[in-house]
């Protein structure tokens, strides 16, 4: 059976308050028939972009036991991709949310109907 080409969609993102490195929770579905879930976004120790870790399974004894997880690289960085993508579009629409937000508070800004205050 040949390998079929993975495809990522409904990605979504959660962010969360930074702790530790983790920003953010994501989901996704793949190949329109698998749904992942509660994949974690940190942020790379080295500080250049962002890693995922995979859900893990904590028994009583305190072993872990990797619920999902990429069985290739080249998944692996298929679903950073799509994942990274989706993050820093968010996070460039907060940041121009956040840039309106700014403007509207200056003297000369826009009001809250859009129109601009003199």
């Amino acid at each position: 059976m040949p390998n079929l080409p993975l495809v990522v969609s409904e990605v979504e993102i959660i962010p969360v308050k930074p702790h530790g490195g983790l920003v953010a929770f994501a989901s996704c579905v793949i190949n329109d028939q698998l749904y992942l879930g509660n994949i974690a976004i940190h942020t790379r120790l080295d500080g250049s972009g962002w890693r995922l870790v995979f859900p893990v399974k904590v028994l009583p004894n305190g072993k872990e036991i990797q619920c999902v997880h990429p069985v290739t690289r080249e998944a692996g960085e298929l679903l950073l991709q799509a994942i990274s993508r989706k993050f820093e579009a968010l996070i460039v629409s907060a940041q121009c949310a956040e840039d309106v937000a700014e403007t509207s508070r200056q003297p000369g800004g826009l009001n809250g109907d859009g129109a601009r205050v003199s």
